[in-house]
Order: C-alpha cells, then sequence, then structure tokens
C-alpha cells in the first residue's frame, strides 16, 4: 500500500470525534502517504496535528462540474484504500465514481464501500466509539490515551489555576441544545462567589448567550470571538471544570481530559455524542431547559466538582 485518502467533513465537533481514530490510522500506517480530504475551513487546525501528508479541500459543493473536477483530482493521486470517516450520502456517491473509474479499495458504512461497517440503532454506541469499529474491519487498532499536545497554545497572564470554563453558545440549526443564558449566568455567579474566575468561549455569534453572564459578573474572561480549538483546550486543560451545551468547542474542550459537565437533551443525538468517558459529568432532561440552575448547583456538589 502506497497512498491512503481520509474522507472527513462535518461539523468541528465532528472533526473532534474523529480526531482519535485520524491518529490511530497515521500510527498503523507509519510509511504510507495519507490524505485528507475535508474543508477548508479546518485546514488551520488540523495542519498542527502532523497527522497527514497532504490535506486536500472539499467544501462540499452543490456545483456538480466543481464536484467532479474535485473526484478526478482525487482519482489522479491513485489511491490503494480510501477510510471514508464521513459516511454520508454526499460521500456514497464518491465511492460510486471509483468504483467505476479505479480500483481503490473503499472502508465506509454506506453504499458502494468494499469493506463495510453496519451501523446499530442510533444512540447504541458514541460516534467515536462507532469510527473505531469502523477501522477495526481494516485491523486498524485503537490507540488509547492519546495525547493532544499540538493543540496547546500559550495563555497569557489572565488565567488562574482556579478558572471555570463556560461554553453557552451553540451554532444557529443547533439552539434547541441550548441551556438558558440566564441559567448560565446564575451559575457562573455562584462559581465566582466561590472564588472562582469565570472564563467563556465561542463564535460571534454566540455574544447573545453571554451577555446575561458579563451583566452577572465582575472578573468575566471574554473570549468571545477570539476563540480558535487551539485556545480552546489550552483553556480547557488549565481548568477546574467545563460547563457546555452538546456544541463543537465543547468536544474539543473534552479533548483535554478536565472535568466536563455537559447540559443536554435526553435523546439518541446526544447518546451517539457523549460518552461515559471518566471526566463526562452529564445531567439531561426531556428539554434542556427544564434544568434549573439549583438543579446543576447540587449536582456539583454532590460530585465535589468544584
Amino acid at each position: 500500500m502506497n497512498r491512503v485518502l481520509v474522507i472527513k467533513h462535518g461539523s468541528l465537533g465532528d472533526i473532534a470525534f474523529s480526531l482519535p481514530i485520524m491518529h490511530s490510522i497515521c500510527v498503523h500506517y507509519p510509511n504510507v502517504s495519507i490524505d485528507l480530504l475535508t474543508e477548508k475551513k479546518y485546514f488551520n487546525f488540523l495542519s498542527k496535528a502532523n497527522y497527514f501528508d497532504n490535506l486536500l479541500e472539499d467544501n462540499r459543493s452543490n456545483n456538480i462540474i466543481t464536484t467532479i473536477s474535485l473526484l478526478i483530482k482525487l482519482l489522479k493521486r491513485k489511491y490503494d484504500l480510501i477510510i471514508d470517516l464521513q459516511n454520508s450520502s454526499r460521500t456514497s456517491y464518491y465511492h460510486l465514481f471509483f468504483r467505476i473509474f479505479s480500483n481503490v479499495k473503499i472502508c465506509s458504512s454506506r453504499k458502494f464501500s468494499h469493506i463495510k461497517y453496519k451501523n446499530p440503532i442510533q444512540g447504541t454506541e458514541t460516534a467515536t466509539k462507532g469510527l473505531f469499529n469502523q477501522i477495526k474491519l481494516l485491523e486498524i487498532p485503537k490507540i488509547i490515551n492519546i495525547q493532544y499536545n499540538w493543540l496547546n497554545s500559550n495563555l497569557d497572564g489572565r488565567y488562574s489555576n482556579k478558572t471555570i470554563l463556560f461554553i453557552p453558545g451553540v451554532s444557529k440549526k443547533g439552539k434547541y441544545k441550548r441551556w438558558d443564558p440566564k441559567k448560565y449566568s446564575e451559575l457562573a455567579k455562584y462559581c465566582e462567589d466561590k472564588n472562582y474566575q469565570i472564563c467563556v468561549v465561542g463564535t460571534k455569534q454566540d455574544r447573545e448567550s453571554v451577555i446575561p453572564i458579563m451583566k452577572n459578573c465582575e472578573n468575566l474572561i471574554n473570549n468571545i470571538g477570539h476563540s480558535p480549538p487551539d485556545i480552546i483546550y489550552s483553556i480547557s486543560k488549565i481548568s477546574t471544570l467545563i460547563v457546555t451545551n452538546d456544541t463543537g468547542p465543547g468536544h474539543i474542550a473534552a479533548l483535554s481530559g478536565s472535568n466536563i459537565l455537559w447540559l443536554v437533551n435526553d435523546n439518541k443525538v446526544t447518546q451517539a455524542n457523549i460518552g461515559n468517558e471518566t471526566n463526562n459529568y452529564k445531567i439531561s432532561s426531556s428539554y434542556v431547559n427544564n434544568i434549573t440552575t439549583q438543579e446543576v448547583i447540587n449536582f456539583i456538589e454532590k460530585k465535589k466538582l468544584l
């Protein structure tokens, strides 16, 4: 085997889920040229990992000419194996193209693949576990206790060893996952009164979620709009506790191994996204906003998270 193509698009959370699998693939094939097909917005982030020889751009254009041009470009690279970690309807069409025009072997859970992983019922395994089970078909062993030192970033002097990281925002499509910002502010005030430093991260669209916390806390470190994955990870590493919704930045924070408290909906999506790792704590309800601030405080005190 000379060349392998790994495919992974999706949200930031999807990328975070797949990082342990990417690492395992690269360790298993040390003398093979491995490319990653992903979206341009992840190039800066993933280039720091040094997992891949090349990052190839696929922004999942709806233009058929653009897509065919991409597939022809990939065809010319003469891959021996394609590992599809995206497993989407779109990538199944990629598989069909390669089945017709090449002899490359394809590992995926979608149709037209040669080595096919059969997905169980949603919610019975996490996304990361499912991807590990998929590459197990290729006899790629699971690498455990992976270190993400490549995500470390130098922080300025504002941060103390008594920091609590809040991730109150969600994507536009994920507002049903968001715990009430007012409740976040009440919890932040409780933590501040216990002499903890409050820090928030997120994108510019998360400003609305942070305003109540800003009004309720005196010494807030506000990183909204300045929260690339390496900053989220680095703050998480020094944090006593992370409090978050089921959101991409939360899953980046979870890579740090620090204690993390998820405030989430009780459904199959959450079950697929959040595992039972020792640092994972979870409060769930049929609707996340049914969770009260006092319920969260009681949980924190019972589990001695502060």
